[in-house]
């Protein structure tokens, strides 16, 4: 650890108290600010920052990084000099791309600085960035010195973690040695990602730089289809979709170059009985195996711990390590208001001090209902004041507790901005959401004002559009629940957050809250490498966050440490799922806690017989050689098609054996065009709710009076009809309304339904597409294929009933009809709709 000087400390704290006092006046809590960086000061920081560039150590990386943006940030205009200074220090201490951000003579084509006037200079800046240049085919990258070690680690390892705060760039150098592997040795790309967001953004950037480096022979898909094989992939998928291909093959990912899972840190809650996407993730990581043998694999994460072990214990793969870092090419600044009596304080965190900043604030008029969780009109109006101060070109995140509050902040907060000239790109934004959700669509109310909502309901095409708007800084401030800590890339200087509340009111009691593990994610939102060079965070009520007397930072450096596997879970109910298990026992109120153990024994045992000890002992579970032999025998006297149960790993094979045995007396559609489709589906549901009332909570849960209005969803839904046109009905006649159908879209009827009756379908028509197309709210060939390339569906649709006729849905090779004809008629498609296919023709 480094020892700073008594000195250097007084230097970092003055400088710090440079930008604490300019927010402070920012935001108007306090006024008349007079302090400034002097020639004095200046001199000093050159000195400290001098010494500190050459030190290879975390803090002095931090202090770098932090002095320089000060020093730049609130430079004079005489001060000739500076920029060519902290392009040094900044490349001396491995930040090359950082120092691009303050020299507006960097040249992208030729990645070079000009005009430093001194030659010395010049040549000392040239060798420190020699150090972190790379060379794809005959292109040349900058990147920073951790970009620099995870490239070369992965030039020699067979398996690496990789762990760094958000704004650190490592979904880039990912993205770059994978082109980079690809024009060495050719093969299959896996790709996974936590949610449909992450696909959408990993699939645009693949492809943007499958065409920068001339690759055609590689195609990018969000799905795995056994029948669609021909030439390369780079597969970008969830972990549902990934592991679904297990289900059509035994070893459906063949030639596996790389394999890439990002946001590892979802694996940690595996043994929650509740977290089913834990389960999966999991579960399809112990299936590439056993079946893959990729030339690389990466895991990776922010502030993860124990990357190198979860590697060897799931992967079994010796050849591992892991590279991981705090340090950040972005300054991180939190900033928090705390209330002793009738007195405010005005905070200032970084890990670079020993003591946090306060300031006094003389202005608290301004600030409303603090420690209150309601969201009243007191509340809004302080922080409708505070995002204004922040000033018009602050790019900002603002965070809801929930999806509702999200819409309903970003509204209350519109009506309080005034109006501005609209330019035309964003009038026709509005118009297209106008266009294709609802006239009365709440987005079009908050946009003209600079608010935008984003969260898990959003529609897939509006959240495509959005995030593209904000990125094309069109919208200034976006209002967001947890869906943002997914790694979904967008930028903004200011992360700005309430309190660490998950709700509004108390669920039995308690109110869920983020972890400071979720909030130090979220704070890495702030601030983004080439993008800004301060990220601050603000915290409006810091007395709402627990933490002990002793602790200086507000939010420390937690790092998770993750494990994996479900021994811990087996050995505390071993005795319970033995007796289970030799009862043939299946999930009921009583064991719900580990009653998905018992499904997964049983389905690793069908599939697997006597080989199945070697897979169980993998993920922590040993069986007695007795009970195998038991569950052996059991699992072969079912009647049930084997088939079946694999390609439903999470119902349990005897609860498939009960349906088995009864579906004869319940008929499923399997027509598109057959009449009542929705009469049929009703009784479908209501038959799985009384007969599996677990699995109908589970992946459905609807309330029965709800299910004949879902059902006549479904069949719009499935049928192709727009969701502007499902929704121009007199019932949605307010955004409650709007936003819950939805809602029930996206999730219930998209993603439950099929999940609650693929089982069914799989025994009495297994071959029939019936489900797929509920599942992606398509029917017919083109618009499918066109879903599947990671067209958003209202896009798809629209672009089918335009650019081509019926009768090409019944040719050979979608995939070329498609890209040809949009490359075709391109010029004629609309911005936002363009936005959407701009990745992938």
């Amino acid at each position: 650890m480094i020892k700073l000087s008594e000195s250097e400390s007084t230097i970092l704290r003055e400088l710090l108290n440079v930008e604490h006092l300019a927010i402070a006046e920012q935001i108007g809590f306090i006024h008349n600010n007079r302090t400034f960086i002097d020639e004095d000061l200046l001199i000093r920081s050159i000195g400290m920052l001098d010494r500190m560039s050459r030190i290879n150590n975390q803090k002095a990386k931090k202090i770098v990084v932090t002095a320089s943006a000060i020093l730049w940030t609130y430079k004079e205009e005489n001060w000739d000099g500076l920029r060519d200074f902290l392009v040094l220090i900044l490349s001396r201490a491995g930040f090359p791309p950082t120092a691009v951000m303050i020299d507006e003579t960097y040249t992208e084509e030729n990645q070079t600085f000009n005009g430093l006037p001194s030659l010395l200079n010049e040549f000392n800046i040239a060798v420190h960035q020699l150090k972190y240049e790379i060379f794809i085919g005959e292109k040349k990258f900058l990147i920073t010195s951790f970009q620099k070690k995870v490239w070369d680690k992965l030039s020699k390892l067979k398996l690496l973690g990789i762990s760094a705060p958000t704004s650190a760039g490592k979904s880039f150098i990912i993205l770059l040695k994978v082109m980079d592997s690809i024009l060495e040795k050719d093969g299959n790309i896996i790709y996974i990602v936590p949610t449909l967001s992450l696909v959408a953004q990993v699939s645009s950037d693949f492809n943007r730089q499958l065409k920068n480096f001339g690759i055609k022979n590689y195609r990018v898909a969000t799905t795995y289809n056994s029948t669609d094989l021909d030439g390369y992939r780079v597969y970008v998928m969830t972990q549902e979709k990934a592991i679904s291909a297990f289900s059509q093959s035994d070893q459906p990912y063949q030639n596996i170059r790389m394999l890439i899972v990002d946001e590892i840190q979802n694996i940690e809650k595996v043994s929650n009985e509740h977290d089913q996407r834990a389960k999966t993730l999991y579960d399809t990581l112990m299936e590439f195996r056993h079946t893959s043998n990729p030339d690389i694999t990466i895991i990776s994460g922010p502030r993860v711990e124990g990357l190198k072990q979860l590697g060897i214990d799931i992967f079994d793969e010796n050849k591992a390590d892991e590279e991981k870092t705090k340090d950040s090419p972005v300054a991180s600044i939190t900033y928090a208001i705390s209330k002793t009596k009738n007195n405010y304080l005005f905070n200032q965190y970084t890990d670079i001090l020993e003591q946090p900043n306060r300031v006094p604030i003389s202005n608290d008029s301004i600030i409303g209902d603090y420690g209150l969780s309601q969201y009243r009109e007191k509340f809004i109006t302080y922080l409708s004041l505070f995002v204004k101060n922040l000033g018009e070109d602050s790019r900002n995140i603002i965070f809801s507790p929930t999806t509702a509050q999200a819409r309903k902040t970003a509204l209350e907060l519109a009506k309080k901005s005034e109006s501005v000239n609209l330019d035309e790109k964003t009038k026709s934004l509005i118009e297209y959401l106008q266009e294709t959700v609802h006239d009365e669509y709440d987005m079009c109310e908050s946009i003209p004002k600079g608010f935008v909502y984003h969260h898990g309901k959003t529609p897939t095409h509006v959240r495509a559009v959005i995030e593209r708007a904000v990125k094309d800084k069109l919208i200034p401030n976006v209002v967001c629940t947890t869906t943002l800590m997914q790694g979904v890339n967008l930028p903004a200087q200011n992360v700005i957050l309430r309190n660490p509340d998950l709700a509004i009111r108390k669920r039995k009691g308690t109110k869920p809250k983020l972890t400071d593990y979720e909030i130090a994610n979220l704070r890495g939102r702030a601030g983004r490498l080439l993008k800004d060079f301060i990220g601050r965070t603000f915290i409006l009520e810091e007395d709402s966050f627990e933490r002990s007397d002793e602790q200086i930072e507000l939010f420390p450096e937690i790092e998770k440490q993750l494990s994996s596997g479900y021994g811990e879970k087996y050995n505390e109910f071993k005795s319970e799922i033995k007796q289970g298990l030799e009862r043939n026992v299946t999930s009921n109120e009583n064991n719900k806690e580990y009653a998905f153990l018992m499904t997964y024994i049983r389905q690793t045992i069908l599939k697997h017989g006597k080989d199945s000890s070697k897979r169980l002992e993998a993920v922590g579970i040993e069986l007695e050689k007795d009970l195998l032999s038991n569950i052996i025998e059991i699992t072969t006297e079912l009647k049930v098609p084997k088939e079946v149960c694999f390609k439903n790993r999470y119902w349990d094979p005897i609860d498939l054996e009960v349906l088995y045995a009864i579906r004869d007396k319940i008929y499923i559609p399997t027509n598109v065009a057959e009449a009542n489709i929705e009469n049929s589906l009703l009784k479908v549901l209501t038959f799985m709710n009384n007969e599996f009332p677990d699995y109908y909570n589970k992946y459905f849960g609807l309330d029965t009076n709800l299910l004949l209005t879902a059902c006549i969803s479904a069949k719009e839904w499935m049928k192709e009809k727009a969701l502007k046109s499902i929704l121009n009905n007199k019932y949605f006649d307010n955004a409650d309304k709007v936003e819950n159908r939805i809602s029930l879209l996206q999730n219930k009827i998209s993603y439950g339904l099929p999940m609650l009756l693929k089982p069914l379908y799989d025994i009495k028509a297994p071959e029939n597409m019936f489900l797929r197309f509920i599942e992606i709210g398509a029917y017919m060939p083109i618009t499918r294929k066109m879903i599947e390339l990671n067209i958003p569906r209202e896009t798809a649709i629209y672009f089918n009933d335009r650019f081509f006729n019926s009768s090409e849905n019944q040719l050979d090779n979608l995939e070329d009809l498609i890209l040809n004809r949009l490359i075709q008629v391109e010029s004629s498609i609309d911005y936002w709709r363009k936005v959407q296919i701009e990745g992938i023709i």
